[in-house]
């Protein structure tokens, strides 16, 4: 990946996250991502696991069974 495509796409994921972007960098990601197929798709498959994840959040528990074979997992593997 090209240094460019890197940083920008990195400041395109603030942009999701959230946090503030000066206006002259929106402008840069913008015209960018408008110029770059490749970063546009993973701005594009990014903002959309987003905002599934944000439509999902605090609707459905893991089930406790999962959750401890989770736990278990995580610990077995140290």
């Amino acid at each position: 990946m090209k240094e460019e495509c890197r940083q920008t796409l990195e400041q395109a994921y603030m942009l999701l996250d959230g946090e503030q972007v000066a206006d002259l960098d929106r402008r840069s990601i913008q015209e960018h991502l408008e110029a770059c197929a490749p970063c546009y798709e993973r701005y594009g498959l990014e903002r959309e696991v987003k905002g599934i994840i944000a439509r999902l959040q605090g609707c459905t528990t893991c089930p406790d069974k999962l959750r401890e074979r989770i736990a278990y997992l995580l610990e077995f593997d140290r």
